[in-house]
C-alpha cells in the first residue's frame, strides 16, 4: 500500500504552485499526489511529467468532480447535450490518466437531481454514459474508480452494495471493466461494517481515500483506521491510499504530516500481523 496527499485543483494551480506541494510531500515521505481537475486538454502536461520526475513522485489519480461542480455537466441530467459534454470531459481526464498511468476517480460527475426528475431515470442514464466512458478508457487501460457517496452529498448510489449491484450491471459485456473507489469517510456514514464493505468489494477495489469522520487527519474522528488498514492488507490490496484531508482542517503542511505520522506505522505493522 502507497500513500498519497491531496493537493489543489490542478486547473488553478502555477508550476511554482505544483512544485512546492510536491517538495512538501516528497520530505514527508509520500510517494504520490492526487488532484482534482476540469479541464484536462489545457493541463501542461510536459511541466507536470518534469517537476514530477524531479521528485521522484507519481500522481496516484485525477479526481473529475470539478467538471460537475465548475460547468453543471453531469451523467444524470435529461438533456442529452449536457450527458455528451460530462462524458466529453471525462474521456479528457481519461487521456490525462492515461499519460500519466494512473486511475480516473469518478462519483460527482453523475450530479445530483433537479426538480421533477427521478433517481431511477438518472441511474439509466449514468448507466449508459459510464458504459461509454469505460469502453474508451479500455482503448488505453485506464482504470475507472467509481465512488458511492453518501447521501448527504448525493441522490443514488450511496452504500457499497448498492454500488457493487449498480457496477456490475454497467460491467456487463464490457471487457475493460469499472471499478470501485472506496472512500473510507463515506464508508462510515452508509455502510454497516467498514471491514465488511471491503470485503464485499474485493475483486472490484481500484482505489482508496482515506479521511477521518470529521472530513479531517485520520486519528482525529471517530473512523477505526487501523482495522481498515489490516483488512486491506488481508484482502492482498497493494494499491493507493489517498488522503483527503479537508484543505480547511488544518494547515495544510501540518494535516500532511500527521497524517502519515499517524497510518505509516499501521500500515507497516499490518505487513507483519499474524
Amino acid at each position: 500500500m502507497k500513500l498519497s496527499y491531496g493537493i489543489p485543483l490542478l486547473d488553478t494551480l502555477t508550476a511554482e504552485e505544483f512544485e512546492g506541494y510536491l517538495r512538501l510531500l516528497k520530505e514527508i515521505g509520500y510517494e504520490g499526489v492526487e488532484c482534482s481537475v476540469c479541464h484536462a486538454k489545457e493541463v501542461d502536461r510536459q511541466m507536470l511529467k518534469e517537476k514530477l520526475d524531479t521528485y521522484g513522485m507519481k500522481f496516484s489519480g485525477f479526481r473529475s468532480g470539478a467538471a460537475y461542480d465548475m460547468t453543471g455537466a453531469r451523467f444524470s441530467s435529461p438533456d442529452a447535450a449536457v450527458r455528451r459534454q460530462a462524458v466529453k470531459l471525462m474521456k479528457d481526464v481519461v487521456d490525462l490518466c492515461a499519460e500519466f498511468d494512473c486511475p480516473i476517480l469518478m462519483g460527482r460527475i453523475q450530479g445530483l437531481l433537479e426538480p421533477g426528475e427521478t433517481a431511477e431515470t438518472a441511474k439509466e442514464w449514468i448507466w449508459e454514459c459510464m458504459r461509454e466512458v469505460a469502453a474508451y478508457a479500455g482503448r488505453t487501460g485506464t482504470v475507472i474508480a467509481y465512488e458511492p457517496i453518501n447521501r448527504f452529498e448525493m441522490d443514488y448510489n450511496h452504500t457499497t452494495k448498492e454500488m457493487v449491484a449498480f457496477v456490475q450491471k454497467i460491467n456487463e459485456g464490457l471487457t475493460h471493466k469499472v471499478g470501485l473507489l472506496m472512500d473510507i469517510y463515506h464508508m462510515a456514514l452508509e455502510d454497516n461494517s467498514i471491514a465488511a464493505a471491503f470485503i464485499r468489494s474485493q475483486g472490484l477495489i481500484a482505489h482508496v481515500h482515506f479521511r477521518d469522520s470529521n472530513n479531517g487527519v485520520p486519528g482525529t474522528g471517530t473512523i477505526d483506521f487501523a482495522d481498515a488498514v489490516k483488512v486491506l492488507e488481508a484482502m492482498g490490496y497493494e494499491g493507493w491510499i489517498a488522503l483527503e484531508v479537508d484543505f480547511n482542517f488544518c494547515d495544510y503542511a501540518q494535516g500532511a504530516r500527521d497524517s502519515m505520522r499517524y497510518l505509516k506505522p499501521m500500515i507497516e505493522a499490518a505487513k507483519h500481523c499474524r
